[in-house]
């Protein structure tokens, strides 16, 4: 599957630090999938199905088909070069959702993903989780255990 992302990536005109802005993963994330480290997660597949419904998933997941549902005309291809990630509000005033293309000069552009999701948010409202108990195995066998700070 890798190689068919690497394929998608160079097919749009996109370097990976765009991609992976794209696909809301981080440039990391998406240099293990292509060195090998790492495999795609199902959230990954499903982001790249998000951001491009036109990619054919059966050719993404199994290398079924053809690369697009439908073949994209030049219009529907991401040009890097036209991308603006001064991110906001563009010409008309209206906050975009970031990630998301806009017109702005008759140029299609994307804002950059927020650095916080709403699942981080969700993370603050819990209480700060404590340490309880530290044990250490060794390998003769015995082990010792350490109190936390809880």
């Amino acid at each position: 599957m890798k190689d068919r992302i690497i394929a998608l990536m160079k097919n749009m005109g996109m370097s990976q630090k765009v991609f992976a802005a794209e696909i809301c993963i981080s440039e990391g994330a998406l240099s293990s999938i292509f060195s090998g480290r790492t495999k795609p997660t199902l959230n990954t597949v499903n982001n790249i199905h998000e951001r491009f419904p036109e990619v054919n998933m059966g050719w993404l997941i199994d290398g079924k088909g053809e690369m697009y549902n439908s073949v994209p005309s030049d219009s529907d291809r991401r040009d890097v070069n036209a991308l603006d990630f001064s991110g906001g509000v563009p010409a008309g005033g209206v906050p975009v959702q970031p990630g998301f293309p806009v017109q702005q000069n008759g140029l299609s552009q994307v804002t950059p993903p927020m650095p916080f999701s709403v699942e981080d948010g969700k993370k603050l409202d819990k209480p700060m989780r404590r340490i309880a108990e530290i044990r250490v195995f060794y390998d003769d066998g015995t082990f010792e255990t350490f109190p936390g700070n809880a």
